[in-house]
């Protein structure tokens, strides 16, 4: 059983590089539908034991809580990495002996079975990675004891896998569709439209986007 970490931050200014398409309180709106459609996910994976939701975001908090995840009002530095390092601290006090895995709270067609590979793989490995399709880290996995900075953004995912085995920790990659695409920019709208529609941030989309933009 592992800790799951989701870190999302809300408000108006979320997800500016779907500015194009969408305005700010659409994006927020986008925003927490994602968090909702990924808590329900996890709370169907059987190897999660607890959900924690780090945001520096009240509504966001709120949601967490109504979801029954843990939410972690974020302090300081208002950032994605930041917000995981507040997180191992709590959950290292918290709950020494679990593993922990982390995403970002943008991957509302997250599957509870590519998660629950993740989560078993760290049964043998001291580090789980999943891959975005830009070269990122959409699911950083980290065995009981061990110990590894979250450096998620550009290149998260050679810079993350250098670090483990630089560290003498095995590393297991998951491959997964619903790990591989976060939405960040116009075209994962297009993305989410096709393969989610039934998802709360697709149902979303498909109300406020009658006309998709291009991919």
């Amino acid at each position: 059983m592992a800790q799951a970490v989701i870190a999302v931050r809300g408000g108006l200014d979320a997800k500016s590089r779907c500015a194009e398409a969408l305005d700010g309180p659409e994006r927020a709106r986008l925003t927490a539908a994602m968090l909702e459609d990924m808590l329900g996910a996890v709370s169907r994976c059987a190897d999660v034991s607890a959900t924690w939701v780090v945001t520096p975001t009240p509504e966001l908090a709120e949601l967490a809580d109504r979801c029954g995840a843990r939410a972690v009002r974020q302090k300081g530095a208002h950032g994605l990495n930041a917000a995981f390092r507040q997180a191992l601290a709590l959950v290292g006090d918290q709950a020494p002996y679990d593993p922990v895995v982390l995403m970002p709270g943008d991957l509302p067609l997250l599957e509870p079975d590519d998660l629950g590979a993740a989560i078993r793989l760290l049964r043998t490995h001291g580090v789980v990675l999943a891959p975005s399709l830009d070269g990122g880290t959409s699911l950083l996995g980290v065995r009981a004891g061990a110990r590894l900075t979250p450096a998620f953004g550009p290149d998260s995912f050679r810079r993350h896998a250098a670090e483990a085995r630089a560290s003498a920790l095995s590393v297991a990659v998951v491959v997964a569709g619903s790990l591989s695409r976060d939405v960040d920019r116009p075209e994962d709208l297009v993305h989410l439209l096709l393969h989610g529609p039934t998802t709360r941030a697709g149902a979303f989309l498909l109300e406020r986007l009658p006309q998709p933009p291009r991919a």
